[in-house]
């Protein structure tokens, strides 16, 4: 079991990566928890986006600041409260969260293709289970 978890996963990261999007190769993981964090949250703050991760404020604001400046978020003052800071994704962020949907579309079609129906169905199940284990 752990033999072939461990190639399906290396299988799963291999496509992924010939799948993903030009340009976006260079950033990290974090970079992306942050952007697949501000796309769920809209306009959020950095104690939000802190919350929502289980990441340090002064971690995330670090790694903002770099997403600002790689061009992937925009920083906007708030109007009420000068000491808050709201998080929004750029065009070029947009893009990113519009092409990782793609991705996923596509792998999830290749996937489905090597399978029969009855087999999606039950490699559905295996997953939506594995799921609720982790989120635990």
């Amino acid at each position: 079991m752990d033999k072939i978890l461990l190639e399906f996963i290396e299988t799963l990261d291999q496509s992924l990566k010939r799948l993903q999007p030009a340009g976006f190769e260079h950033l990290t993981v974090s970079q992306f928890q942050y952007i697949d964090a501000i796309a769920a949250l809209g306009q959020p703050t950095i104690t939000e986006i802190a919350a929502r991760l289980g990441f340090s404020k002064p971690s995330v604001t670090a790694g903002i600041q770099k997403l600002v400046e790689l061009g992937f978020v925009v920083k906007t003052q708030s109007k009420t409260d000068k000491r808050v800071f709201y998080v929004v994704l750029s065009e070029a962020g947009a893009a990113l969260v519009a092409a990782k949907a793609q991705t996923l579309q596509e792998y999830g079609k290749f996937v489905r293709s090597a399978l029969s129906v009855d087999e999606t169905r039950q490699f559905e199940a295996l997953l939506t289970k594995l799921v609720a284990h982790f989120k635990g």
